[in-house]
C-alpha cells in the first residue's frame, strides 16, 4: 500500500514512525499558512490518514492583517485548499502591530505569540490534542543559529522539539526546504510566496537569505544539515538532564505553586552548577517565564545560593523576583502577599494541615528518647512539652510582637531580629509564628524562643516539623 505514496510522503512517514509521531489520535489540527511547507505538511498529512488513523483533519489559519489583500489572498487560498481537500478550516486573525506596539517587541515575536495564541485556543475549544506544524530542517538550523548567536543555554541548543508537552508536531522537521519545494513540483501542488519572507526586516530572514549562505560557503556547503545533527545531539543530552532535573527536583524544592517555587538553598548548593541552573529554569518555566530569562539573571540566582544574607533580591522580568530567605531561595511572579491570619488551634500531638499557610506541621510527643536534629534543618524543632501551654497555633506578624530569641540576652522585638537578621521587609508579613496560650514559642524557619527550649531535666520533648506544601 505504501508503494501508492510519493517518495517524500513516505520518507515523513518513516521519519514519524522513527520519532514515534503515529498514535496523535482521531483528529489531528494542521497549521496551513499557504506557503510551500505547510501546503506540503497537509498534502502529506492528507495522504497518510490511513497509515495513522487519522479520521479528520482541522486546517487552522493565523490572519497576521500585516499584508493587505496578499493576506485576504492568503486565507482564501487556504480556505479552498482545505474545501477540496475535505477538510474542515479555522480563520483567526488579530492586530499584530497593536500587540507589538503594548508588549514593546519585535513584530517576529509579536506575531509569533498572537499566532500561537490562536492555536492554543483552538485546541482547547475543540479539545484538539495534536497539531501539526510545517517547520522543516532549515527552519530548525536558523532556529539553532540564532539561539547561538543570542546565548541560550546548552538545553536551547536542542532547538524545536519534534513533539512539545504542548500538543505541537513537527513531522518535517527530518526534510529541507528544497525536498519540500521538489515534492510540491512533482506532484503539481500551488502555493503562497510570502513576499516579506524575502525582506530583511526580521532576524530570521537575514540569517536565511544572508548568513547561512555565507556560511555554506565559506565553511561547509552543508551547513545546515551540521547544525541540525547538532541539535539531535543536544536534544539527547537534554532528555538525560531532564531525567536528572527530575529526580533532583523532590530533594531540594521545598514547595511549589503555580506562581511560586522554594528551593533549600543548602541542597541547592550541594549541586553541581550544571544541574542547579537548570534547576533554576525549570522552576521559572513552572512559574510562567516561558522567554525572557538570560545567562545574567541564571548568574544571578546562583548567586543567591552563595552565603547570601536574607533579604537579597534578584529583579527577574515581567514583574518576577528572586529572595534568599534564611536556608531557602523563593522565586515568584507575585507581589508582596498580604498576611494571612491565624490557623485553627491545636490541642495535642498530631499533624494539621494549614492551607493558608501552604504547609503542615506534625507535632510529636517523645518521653525519655534522646532526639537530635540535622543543625542544617530550619523547619524541625525540640521543645520542652512541660513549657508548651496548649492551645497551639500558627499566625502572622501582629504589631508589637516580642520573644525570647534562643541563646539571646532576654526579650526582644520581633521587628528588631527580623531587621538583625536581614529578612526581607515584604517576607516579613507571610513568616509564620508557632504560639501558645501565651507566648510566641517559635519564629518558623528562623528561631526557637528560649522558654521553651529543652534542658538537662526535660522529661517530655515535643518534636515539632513544618513542611510546606505545593
Amino acid at each position: 500500500m505504501t508503494g501508492l505514496l510519493h517518495p517524500f510522503e513516505k520518507n515523513t512517514l518513516d521519519a514519524m514512525r522513527r520519532r514515534r509521531l503515529v498514535h496523535v489520535g482521531p483528529v489531528l489540527g494542521v497549521a496551513v499558512s499557504g506557503g510551500p511547507d505547510s501546503v506540503a505538511l497537509l498534502h502529506v498529512l492528507h495522504a497518510l490518514q490511513p497509515f495513522l488513523s487519522i479520521q479528520a483533519l482541522i486546517v487552522l489559519h493565523y490572519d497576521h492583517g500585516l499584508r493587505g489583500e496578499d493576506s485576504a489572498a492568503d486565507r482564501r487560498f487556504v480556505e479552498e485548499l482545505a474545501g477540496r481537500l475535505g477538510c474542515e478550516v479555522i480563520v483567526g486573525g488579530g492586530d499584530v502591530r497593536g500587540f507589538q506596539r503594548d508588549h514593546r517587541m519585535s513584530l517576529e515575536m509579536a506575531a509569533r505569540l498572537c499566532r500561537r495564541a490562536f492555536y492554543m485556543e483552538v485546541m482547547r475549544r475543540r479539545d484538539l490534542h495534536r497539531l501539526a506544524l510545517g517547520h522543516t530542517a532549515d527552519d530548525q538550523a536558523e532556529e539553532v543559529l540564532l539561539r547561538l548567536c543570542r546565548g541560550t543555554g546548552p538545553g536551547g541548543l536542542r532547538g524545536m522539539q519534534v513533539e512539545t508537552a504542548e500538543g505541537f508536531l513537527r513531522p518535517l522537521l527530518w526534510a529541507s526546504r528544497a525536498e519540500v519545494l521538489q515534492y510540491l513540483s512533482d506532484t503539481g501542488r500551488s502555493f503562497r510566496e510570502d513576499a516579506t519572507n524575502l525582506e530583511g526586516f526580521c532576524q530570521r530572514n537575514r540569517v536565511r537569505h544572508e548568513v547561512l549562505p555565507l556560511l555554506e560557503k565559506i565553511f561547509h556547503p552543508r551547513v545546515r544539515q551540521v547544525l541540525c545533527r547538532h541539535a539531535d545531539l543536544a536534544a539527547e543530552d537534554d532528555e538525560y538532564w531532564a531525567r536528572q532535573v527530575a529526580e533532583a527536583w523532590g530533594r531540594v524544592v521545598l514547595a511549589e505553586g503555580s506562581d511560586v517555587v522554594v528551593f533549600n538553598a543548602l541542597g541547592m548548593q550541594a549541586l553541581h552548577r550544571a544541574l542547579s541552573s537548570r534547576l533554576f529554569r525549570q522552576a521559572l518555566k513552572k512559574i510562567g517565564f516561558s522567554t525572557g530569562i538570560f545567562a545574567v539573571h541564571l548568574q544571578a540566582l546562583e548567586g543567591l545560593l552563595q552565603e547570601a544574607p536574607s533579604g537579597r533580591q534578584v529583579i527577574l522580568p515581567a514583574g518576577g523576583r528572586a529572595f534568599r530567605e534564611g536556608f531557602t531561595v523563593v522565586l515568584t511572579k507575585r507581589g508582596e502577599e498580604p498576611p494571612v491570619g491565624e490557623s485553627r488551634e491545636m490541642f495535642g500531638p498530631g499533624r494539621y494541615p494549614l492551607p493558608e499557610f501552604r504547609a503542615e506541621i506534625a507535632i510529636q510527643e517523645l518521653a525519655g528518647q534522646k532526639v537530635r536534629i540535622g543543625e542544617a534543618d530550619p523547619w524541625t524543632v525540640l521543645m520542652d512539652a512541660h513549657a508548651v501551654l496548649w492551645p497551639l497555633k500558627v499566625r502572622t506578624v501582629r504589631p508589637g510582637d516580642r520573644f525570647r530569641p534562643l541563646g539571646g540576652p532576654g526579650s526582644k522585638k520581633l521587628q528588631d531580629f527580623f531587621t538583625d537578621a536581614k529578612v526581607p521587609r515584604t517576607a516579613r508579613r507571610r513568616i509564620p509564628l508557632l504560639c501558645d496560650g501565651e507566648k510566641i514559642c517559635w519564629v518558623v524557619g528562623y528561631r526557637l524562643d528560649d522558654r521553651v527550649k529543652v534542658r538537662d531535666g526535660s522529661r517530655t520533648v515535643l518534636h515539632i516539623q513544618w513542611r510546606p506544601l505545593g
